[in-house]
């Protein structure tokens, strides 16, 4: 029944302006609500539990190392970045340098908080704030973050995200005080390879501090950030929608999303100045991030809090959210501790904190000369087209190295995981859907003994 309102709701979608389409739509929509009602999914709102979720923080040994010290926070007024702020002031630190593309608040929040309005891209003025203050700490959240703004607007993401990042790495190194740099990545950058732009970025980023960490005297680290639920575009445009608009648009039924809240991502971020390592650039996550809730869900429950009779549609994926998800991004011989934001080359370094709700770990290694190459690329780019063609390039040459070098068993379990028959007729999916990582998986294992164990999967019919 379910999968016939589904079906009927694609319909009708492209004619939600017209009257009949409008009030069958509602129809379909109260249908729904007390479909997922019986099966007790609209008790509450689902993203509950996130919302209360708390992580650890060892307070002591993180004022051992900010007490007296100076730090900068890029995109210090962002959402993270001033939840960061507000919990760094607990650290009696000296100074906090925020530096963001904003203009700054008329009067700062502390005595020791100074703002600094500047564009991460520029590299002369970055050098010039690390020079003046001197900082030893540098925590790093300053970024486009909209993927579907991103596909649009390519040159200013790749510009924003990759160059403003290598400009922050290069003067952490000419800056002679930092001692640690932090960057705030994704967990769409766990991907194997992606051709998306936001996520492609974040991944550059992650390769870029991979190679600095494993020369330089800074510890570098990561965190990966899933859904944060207290900027979350998603959740905004849904409640805008149920108290302004007609209707609802959601993407389509069965997209779901894991979340995490804002305070958990400032603890990632504070939690690192306890499991950095020197020469390996670590990256944090939350360990339980609850079961995924749908988008759907999520519509339907603000339709029934609010008692309004408005109808939801279905528009699609937009750019920037097309990829389909890959079954082998997962590592399921341990199910219980499946993760979304860790792929399975990654689990092979996986352990956890004290607390054992953050995950820590780290990518596999990349080659420096082949990321300069890329870096020199992205950095000469002048257009949209050029921008996305030399990071989706550059991304690609890393990744057909790593491949390489990274364990050929882990190889054949992704490939065996990912293209199981029974489950590409599930999701109505075939070997091309998930793009060019998998032919450079089958080109990593040929002339291995390892080629036999995943060469029937070339040949299944689906």
């Amino acid at each position: 029944m379910i999968e016939e309102i589904y079906k009927r709701v694609w319909q009708l979608s492209p004619s939600v302006g017209q009257r009949d389409s409008y009030t069958a739509l509602n129809n379909l929509t109260q249908q729904l609500i007390q479909l997922y009602d019986q099966q007790g999914r609209l008790d509450e709102d689902p993203f509950n539990p996130t919302r209360l979720r708390k992580l650890s923080l060892p307070v002591d040994q993180i004022k051992r190392e900010l007490k007296n010290k100076t730090c900068i926070v890029t995109g210090g007024l962002g959402c993270v970045g001033s939840t960061l702020l507000q919990e760094l002031l607990s650290f009696e630190l000296d100074t906090i340098v925020v530096l963001d593309i904003a203009s700054p608040p008329a009067r700062a929040i502390a005595s020791n908080v100074i703002y600094v309005k500047c564009d991460v891209r520029d590299f002369s003025a970055v050098t010039t704030i690390f020079k003046k203050y001197k900082p030893e700490f540098v925590f790093h959240t300053a970024a486009q973050r909209d993927p579907g703004y991103a596909e649009l607007h390519i040159y200013e993401t790749v510009s924003s995200n990759v160059i403003g990042t290598l400009n922050i790495v290069k003067a952490c190194e000419e800056s002679g005080t930092v001692k640690q740099c932090v960057f705030s990545s994704t967990g769409k950058a766990s991907r194997y390879f992606t051709q998306e732009v936001y996520a492609g970025t974040k991944k550059m980023c992650e390769f870029i501090l991979d190679v600095y960490a494993r020369k330089s005297t800074v510890r570098y680290c990561m965190v990966r950030f899933t859904h944060i639920l207290d900027n979350s575009l998603m959740n905004q445009q849904l409640m805008d929608e149920c108290d302004h608009d007609d209707f609802i648009a959601v993407h389509c039924p069965g997209k779901f999303v894991t979340a995490q809240n804002v305070t958990e991502a400032a603890y990632l971020m504070l939690n690192t100045l306890v499991y950095a390592e020197d020469k390996q650039c670590n990256f944090l996550l939350v360990r339980n991030l609850e079961w995924p809730v749908e988008s759907l869900e999520m519509a339907l429950y603000y339709i029934k809090r609010a008692s309004k009779s408005i109808p939801v549609i279905f528009m699609g994926n937009p750019v920037g959210y097309t990829e389909k998800f890959f079954r082998g991004q997962m590592d399921w011989s341990n199910p219980q501790e499946l993760n979304l934001l860790i792929n399975v080359y990654e689990q092979r370094y996986r352990r956890y904190n004290q607390d054992n709700d953050i995950i820590i770990s780290h990518i596999a290694p990349v080659n420096e000369n082949i990321l300069t190459k890329a870096l020199d690329r992205i950095c000469s780019a002048t257009s949209e087209h050029d921008s996305k063609t030399s990071l989706i390039a550059g991304i690609k040459a890393l990744v057909r190295d790593s491949l390489n070098h990274v364990d050929k068993h882990d190889t054949v379990n992704i490939l065996n995981w990912g293209l199981q028959q029974r489950y590409l007729e599930i999701e109505k999916a075939k070997m091309s859907d998930y793009g060019e990582i998998i032919p450079m998986m089958f080109e990593s294992l040929e002339r291995s003994e390892y080629y036999s164990q995943v060469e029937r999967l070339l040949y299944q019919k689906v």
